[in-house]
């Protein structure tokens, strides 16, 4: 609790394929000293790689109603595990009651989870009843910024990136069975996911504060495509300081 006895700001660290609690410490840490509080939130290896061919289906199209993928899952009911994860994250959230908060993506692991996270936040309560625990327009409100650390990575619809990616998966046995699994998605369907990712976090609309960190040594995020999106966006909403 900050002084005069005000909540302190929350940041949500998402983290990377492979990723454990005892990675993000040290994050935690350095934001401890800044003032804010922390949330982790990791993905499941098993939910990354569902994420290389499913994602939230189109926003605009959803809250009209219009996006069949949006209505099937409104009946439904059913949630993918990152969705539930989000959803769990942002409750989480608005029980903490904190003044205001930023997400803190690692890799495309937690990318993937802050695109659900985002999902959520765009929802209209009185045009969309799928979440109605959740507060949408107070918590975009208080949305005050996005890192990206070395995120989001550039794929280009290819799986080698994947199996790189999931030799950071620490089980053995778990690590073989998704390397099977990831082998085996459809490449069509990867790659129609990889631009509805991609073009996602081009076209974004919002204008919430965004930090890129990247490194030109990360072969896992190229950075000569992730440049080429951060100029894009810094045409759409100029550069902040």
């Amino acid at each position: 609790m900050m002084p005069g006895g005000r909540q302190r700001p929350v940041v949500i660290l998402t983290g990377w394929l492979g990723c454990h609690p005892r990675n993000l410490r040290r994050y935690s840490e350095l934001y401890d000293k800044l003032g804010w509080n922390s949330v982790a939130r990791i993905p499941s290896p098993n939910s990354v790689v569902a994420a290389m061919t499913e994602g939230p289906p189109d926003v605009t199209q959803a809250q009209t109603g219009k996006n069949t993928a949006f209505t099937s899952l409104r009946e439904s009911r059913k949630m993918s595990e990152i969705e539930k994860l989000a959803l769990d994250t942002l409750e989480q959230l608005q029980i903490l009651k904190c003044p205001y908060f930023m997400v803190h993506n690692f890799s495309n692991g937690g990318c993937f989870l802050w695109e659900w996270i985002k999902f959520i936040l765009r929802q209209k309560p009185a045009a969309s009843p799928l979440y109605p625990t959740i507060d949408s327009e107070n918590l975009q409100k208080n949305l005050v910024g996005v890192v990206f650390d070395s995120s989001p990575c550039h794929y280009d619809a290819e799986v080698h990136t994947l199996l790189t990616a999931l030799n950071y998966v620490s089980s053995k046995s778990m690590r073989e069975k998704l390397i099977v699994r990831a082998t085996s998605l459809s490449r069509q369907s990867v790659e129609n996911r990889f631009h509805e990712y991609w073009n996602g976090l081009l076209t974004d609309a919002q204008d919430t504060p965004q930090l890129y960190l990247y490194s030109p040594t990360d072969h896992l995020s190229p950075c000569r495509e992730l440049e080429k999106l951060i100029e894009l966006r810094k045409g759409l909403f100029g550069e902040r300081t």
